[in-house]
């Protein structure tokens, strides 16, 4: 294997900034195809669709309200108030390029639903991430109910269905921080395109405001 020389390396580094700085953000309006009826309804009236040199990389399309755990308390590794296997919404993937879950896991074009999960407490993940907080993929075509999947064997093996793969397709949900503003965002030093966005939420019978930051481009660092 030929040895990258420092000058090649920063090139390379500054190629994938780039890259990951022409994704913009547009106001997505018409809904995904290929959704079950309970699926399509549960959705927000707009969308977020993330797009690049050669057109749509992705869409979210986060639930219209979602339910959060009543007198929750951010922890260490833990900030966001939502039961595992909790519906969020659905992801499109588009056509304009190869897309990955945070795992580097191919997914290929269509509509995942999109539902809460923290990563488990057991010796195979020990030191894999900072957090917990995960939001999970699942093929839109076999998730077609927006109840909680609670069973969370059922849960990480359907995911996993969306990269064709063992473990399940997962993209990492940042913590919120004061002062973060809606939109995307770029983390050029770990080349990841994150998605802040607020939406609606339950919690304990009343409405609440929930942000978000996940990202949508970009994988763990090996």
């Amino acid at each position: 294997m030929t040895r990258l020389i420092p000058t090649t390396l920063a090139a390379l580094l500054a190629l994938s900034a780039a890259a990951q700085g022409a994704a913009k953000l547009e106001t997505a309006k018409q809904k995904p195809t290929g959704l079950a009826p309970k699926v399509a309804a549960e959705l927000a009236a707009t969308g977020h669709r993330v797009t690049g040199d050669k057109g749509t990389v992705c869409e979210v399309w986060f639930a219209k309200s979602v339910t959060a755990q009543s007198g929750f308390k951010p922890k260490l590794n833990v900030k966001y108030p939502f039961a595992n296997g909790r519906f969020l919404g659905v992801l499109v993937v588009g056509k304009a390029q190869t897309y990955t879950d945070f795992r580097g896991q191919e997914l290929k074009p269509g509509a995942y639903t999109l539902r809460y999960g923290r990563q488990p407490v057991d010796g195979n993940h020990v030191g894999t991430s900072e957090t917990h907080d995960f939001v999970l993929a699942l093929p839109a075509k076999v998730d077609t109910d927006t109840k909680p999947l609670r069973n969370l064997k059922k849960l990480h093996t359907t995911s996993a269905k969306s990269a064709g793969a063992t473990h399940p397709a997962i993209f990492t949900l940042l913590p919120v921080e004061k002062g973060t503003k809606a939109g995307l965002s770029h983390d050029a030093d770990k080349e990841l395109t994150i998605l802040t966005a607020t939406i609606d939420g339950k919690s304990g019978g009343k409405a609440t405001k929930i942000s978000l930051r996940m990202v949508v481009i970009g994988k763990a660092a090996e």
